[in-house]
């Protein structure tokens, strides 16, 4: 089953809850593993206008590769049950449905047969649902795969970033694709992409996520395209003004009786509550993270997946091995905030510099205004629900 932890306003936090959807999870032990696998690499039926790894992979020697073969996969869950004791499958892409139901079923068996000593295993699968049928639906139940699914909002909002290869729209195939999810009673959250556009439609965006009866909710600030201007898709003023009024819908929403879980507001919590965050791009610094590109190269994240970050190859290397080449990069080491602005800044410890990759070339987060703003408008709320929940949970 997908771990599960209770949020600190009583909803169950998602461990494997899917960031532009990938689940990323800080982990103590190097016991555990978490591996990000690309089975169609950066193929998609979509043409999403800000789609980040569509981006990443022109970045490198070979953008796109062949579906990922049997080989592939028999390296790569060998090494995994000779080293983990615990595990995160984690499915993404590009659009990972692209494979075929049938190779999925093909790697749980597999999975389901190699794992001999027990290992406890957890899916995840980031998708934007356009080719989810009832099928795929019933296979995620049965097998207990956590489904995060792109959706930005309603149909209009939906469609001005997310068009298929055609320019056509897609807003009705991913919704199709949810209903199937709903009807099989499949685990899902919905994942959104924040954009100037969301800012200025965020309350049909909210209220057509709460017709819908969605829930888990987890938003994404856009990223800019490498080498891109900072404020392509998303300003920071406009992502600070996003978080106040997000804000206050949840706490309205949740003060109503009608509890939403948002991850960013989940862990903001856990933080104030004294618990670790889950949510690896709020713990200061990178984590170890395997990602598996469809030919087998492994990658130390999502975000750093070209030629000058892979860490070797699942075929001919041990995870020991790549697992030296990423100190020999100062991947970790080289990921604390380093701008002098953070020494000195009082809510460092909610905001710990941000991700890497949203940072400019001082080191300083490029949301830092956004943060700002909204714990000058939030902190209290914030505060007093973390209080509320130390005083009833001990």
């Amino acid at each position: 089953m997908v771990k599960e932890k209770k949020s600190p306003l009583g909803c169950p936090l998602l461990f494997g809850s899917c960031k532009r959807a990938h689940p990323q999870i800080q982990f103590s032990s190097m016991k555990t593993l978490s591996f990000l696998i690309k089975p169609a690499s950066s193929a998609c039926d979509l043409r999403c206008s800000y789609c980040f790894y569509l981006d990443e992979a022109s970045h490198r020697g070979k953008a796109c590769h062949p579906l990922m073969k049997e080989d592939v996969v028999d390296a790569m869950l060998q090494n995994i049950f000779a080293t983990g004791d615990d595990v995160i499958l984690a499915f993404q892409g590009g659009e990972p449905s692209l494979v075929g139901l049938a190779w999925y079923r093909s790697f749980v068996a597999k999975v389901n047969k190699m794992n001999t000593k027990n290992v406890h295993v957890s899916y995840a699968f980031q998708t934007n649902a356009t080719l989810i049928d009832d099928d795929w639906a019933a296979f995620f139940h049965d097998n207990h795969f956590l489904v995060g699914v792109s959706l930005d909002g309603f149909s209009r909002i939906h469609n001005l970033h997310r068009k298929k290869g055609d320019g056509s729209p897609s807003f009705r195939e991913t919704m199709r694709g949810i209903e199937c999810l709903k009807k099989a009673d499949a685990e899902f959250n919905i994942l959104t992409v924040v954009t100037n556009d969301t800012v200025d439609n965020l309350d049909r965006i909210w209220d057509f996520f709460l017709e819908q009866g969605f829930t888990y909710q987890q938003y994404i600030p856009a990223i800019d395209p490498m080498g891109g201007d900072d404020d392509t898709y998303l300003s920071s003023e406009a992502y600070g003004k996003f978080l106040i009024s997000l804000s206050e819908k949840w706490m309205e929403a949740n003060q109503q009786g009608y509890p939403v879980s948002i991850r960013l507001f989940d862990n903001f919590i856990a933080m104030l509550s004294g618990y670790p965050v889950e949510a690896c791009d709020m713990v200061g610094h990178c984590s170890v993270q395997y990602v598996v590109e469809a030919n087998g190269d492994i990658y130390p994240c999502d975000f750093y997946c070209t030629d000058t970050f892979r860490l070797g190859n699942i075929m001919t290397d041990s995870i020991l091995q790549m697992d030296r080449k990423r100190e020999e990069l100062s991947f970790i080491s080289g990921s604390f905030p380093t701008a002098k602005e953070c020494g000195t800044c009082q809510l460092f410890p909610l905001c710990r510099g941000g991700c890497k990759r949203y940072r400019d070339k001082e080191g300083l987060f490029r949301f830092c205004g956004s943060y700002q703003e909204f714990f000058s408008r939030t902190l209290p709320s914030f505060q007093k629900i973390a209080k509320n929940y130390r005083r009833e949970n001990g």
